[in-house]
């Protein structure tokens, strides 16, 4: 009779310990699905950054055009009709093309289980976002304000001047026309109308400030994509 109870104990225990066993490899083999799939969300996240980096760097460029040409017509006191007309294309419509779109949706999108696992368990990461976010909706700002305040103001005086027709359709088109618009202002005393100055000086100032957000922004991505890399090295 002790044999039996003995060989009965000993089947049920090894039963148990083969379903213990079971159970624990199996939550092993989730967890480890679990950090697969977080090293990988962690990977794509960095690339994602990377590229938003780049892009910003396409923009930067084109802010520094736009500050040269405000400082040119400010200070040289000598500039092209063509120059002119570029200028006030970019304040008025290239401006919109700047916006951070992509990274904010990148941002935005932060709201399954898993990334918000991820940002959890490094605050830092999730610091650095947060204040990218607040960046980003200070440059919506920003470049709104230019873009509608320039439409606002700028299309005005380029009608004095005789330059809307160069703004919407090509020099090369309006040549063949013998285009020859009417203007209300002589085009070389452009340089010293008062109200295109103040309206460019406020332009500087905002295109400058929008400079600096983007120098912000950089610093961000880089402080990420540094915690990214030092917990997917961690697996």
């Amino acid at each position: 009779m002790k044999d039996i109870m003995s060989k009965y104990a000993f089947e049920v225990i090894v039963i148990f310990i083969g379903i213990t066993s079971s159970f624990l490899f199996e939550e092993w083999r989730q967890n480890q699905e679990k950090d697969d799939k977080t090293i990988e969300i962690m990977q794509s996240m960095v690339i994602e950054l990377e590229r938003n980096h780049e892009f910003i760097l396409e923009v930067d460029i084109s802010y520094l055009e736009i500050d040269s040409a405000i400082q040119k017509f400010l200070y040289s006191g000598e500039i092209q009709r063509e120059e002119v007309i570029d200028l006030s294309y970019d304040l008025m419509e290239n401006i919109s093309n700047y916006r951070l779109k992509s990274i904010s949706s990148f941002i935005h999108g932060f709201s399954s289980a898993d990334h918000l696992l991820i940002l959890n368990r490094n605050k830092k990461i999730l610091q650095y976002l947060s204040y990218m976010e607040s960046l980003l909706a200070e440059h919506e700002i920003y470049t709104n304000d230019i873009g509608e305040y320039s439409t606002s103001n700028l299309w005005p005086i380029m009608c004095n001047y005789g330059l809307v027709d160069e703004l919407i359709y090509d020099y090369e088109e309006l040549e063949k026309l013998n285009y020859a618009p009417l203007v209300a202002k002589k085009f070389d005393d452009i340089t010293s109308d008062q109200k295109l100055i103040n309206h460019l000086k406020w332009s500087q100032l905002k295109t400058r400030r929008l400079m600096e957000i983007n120098q912000a922004i950089h610093r961000q991505i880089k402080y990420t994509i540094r915690e990214l890399n030092k917990a997917i090295e961690k697996g």
